[in-house]
């Protein structure tokens, strides 16, 4: 089983180049108000599929993305992208010195974790240091006061004045309250990724047992309604957190205007990638910010296969349907 449990010698670490390095980027914010490019955010429930739509983006070369190693500077970004750039961009290789690393987006993950250096971190890390939550979940009013907002659309620019492209990252810690961060962050561009429900729920009920060994212990993202949802059998609590994500983010997204907003479907990617990418490319044209031309020579296997007992997806859907009728 994959190892989940963080290594004490790397915490420490980080912990101690966070104490040095955080009072670095704090200065340097002053330099930056908002970022000038389009803040891409990836939108879903956990398993929907934004792992996938990270990659495609990210590998079209048009996007900037939090990497596996920039995560490890999420207290200072400005800092990790440089260093970033120094080690792994062959722009500033010398005389071979460029580490033989290459930057390419190999589709794989396991729950949302990629391999390598430069595979895509999910990078709550960074986006908690604006919020008053740890875990991804719908903020009260009383919390949204406490968002700091002007700090992070400066750590956002400071990441684009790096890298010089458009930031693209997933929302989930920000997609319970869009309608807050759509006004208060012009820049943000919301993209929601929707997927059958009903795998949906099966592969979180599988993330709970790999990640914990069993699937009584509440896994990922926090909906509104997280604490009803708490006391009941896991069955409503995996199909209630699919649900109502799923309706909080269209509620939330109904607010925003299209121009700023994509909704896509994880089936069709799968069977038609190309077409998926020509519509972000309409979006971003009419943003006044054309992307790159980028064409995937294979579709993707769908994840659509069942693979738990029929009788566990019975109890999942029957407690869909029940939270579906319920005031």
């Amino acid at each position: 089983m994959t190892d989940f449990k963080p290594n004490p010698k790397l915490v420490d670490l980080i912990n101690h180049l966070k104490s040095m390095l955080e009072p670095v980027q704090i200065g340097i914010n002053d330099h930056f108000l908002n970022p000038k490019l389009p803040v891409m955010l990836i939108l879903g429930s956990p398993r929907s599929g934004t792992t996938v739509l990270t990659q495609i983006c990210a590998a079209s070369n048009s996007f900037a993305y939090p990497t596996n190693f920039l995560s490890r500077f999420a207290y200072a970004p400005i800092v990790g992208a440089m260093i970033q750039q120094m080690l792994f961009d062959p722009t500033f290789d010398f005389r071979n010195e460029f580490f033989d690393i290459q930057p390419l987006v190999d589709f794989n993950s396991d729950i949302g974790k990629t391999d390598g250096t430069l595979g895509i971190s999910e990078f709550f890390h960074f986006w908690r240091r604006f919020l008053p939550n740890h875990d991804p979940g719908y903020l009260s009013n009383d919390e949204l006061l406490k968002v700091d907002i002007n700090r992070m659309r400066s750590e956002l620019a400071s990441i684009e004045a790096i890298f010089k492209k458009p930031f693209m990252s997933k929302g989930m810690m920000l997609q319970y309250n869009i309608k807050f961060f759509a006004q208060q962050v012009p820049e943000l561009f919301f993209m929601h990724i929707k997927r059958d429900p009903l795998f949906v729920m099966q592969s979180s009920l599988q993330s709970r047992r790999k990640y914990y060994s069993r699937d009584d212990i509440w896994w990922s993202v926090k909906p509104k309604e997280y604490e009803w949802l708490s006391s009941m059998d896991v069955y409503h609590q995996v199909a209630g957190q699919v649900l109502f994500t799923e309706k909080a983010i269209d509620d939330q997204l109904s607010t925003v205007e299209e121009k700023r907003k994509l909704i896509c479907n994880y089936e069709s990617i799968c069977a038609d990638p190309n077409q998926f990418y020509l519509m972000l490319k309409s979006k971003f044209n009419d943003l006044g910010h054309p992307l790159s031309e980028y064409y995937i020579k294979e579709n993707f296997p769908c994840g659509n296969v069942i693979r738990i007992e029929q009788n566990e997806l019975n109890l999942l859907e029957r407690a869909y349907d029940e939270l579906l009728n319920t005031k």
